[in-house]
């Protein structure tokens, strides 16, 4: 461990790749949800005057303000989804380079709770699966994505870690 902190060049590398994987886990994420439900398969259909108040208002804020419609609130929403979505792909992120398992049962029981009453609402029950399912899948992307290449052309942080705290996986 202390030959790889002399070795500045590699060290540099290993801030670089860890810093653009927590950048696509986060931001990258967010945009790539946006984008998801900008498809014109994916749009919301026009929000209708009985449609201002309850779960269906926020299944139209789901594609994001501009979709909706909103301007204040859906805003906000939007806001705290992507930070919400954002924290969400970490811990996924986590539990995959870990192998905790149990967190992403975690993360999908927490999310169902949290939404549980808007799940009665079809049309938000399907934007929340599409979204949920898109964000899972984009955290085991990113994550495998960047543990391939720490073990093939990085430091193999993830077995350095292990060792360092005791539980080599290779045991």
């Amino acid at each position: 461990m202390t030959d790889v902190l002399r070795d500045w060049p590699s060290l540099a590398h290993a801030v670089a790749y860890c810093a653009a994987a927590l950048f696509l886990l986060t931001a990258g994420g967010n945009l790539a949800c946006r984008l998801l439900f900008r498809l014109p398969s994916l749009r919301p259909a026009p929000r209708s005057p009985e449609m201002e108040t309850g779960t269906e208002a926020n299944a139209a804020t789901i594609a994001g303000p501009d979709a909706a419609g909103d301007s204040g609130s859906g805003q906000a929403e939007a806001r705290a989804g992507r930070v919400i979505g954002s924290l969400e792909r970490l811990i996924v992120g986590l539990g995959i380079a870990t192998q905790s398992w149990q967190i992403l049962a975690a993360v999908i029981a927490l999310k169902t709770v949290a939404r549980f009453k808007e799940l009665d609402d079809k049309r938000f029950a399907e934007y929340f699966l599409v979204g949920s399912l898109f964000s899972l899948l984009w955290a085991v992307l990113v994550t495998a994505g960047w543990m391939a290449y720490d073990r093939s052309l990085g430091l193999d942080l993830a077995q350095m870690v292990a060792v360092a705290v005791g539980s080599d996986p290779a045991e």
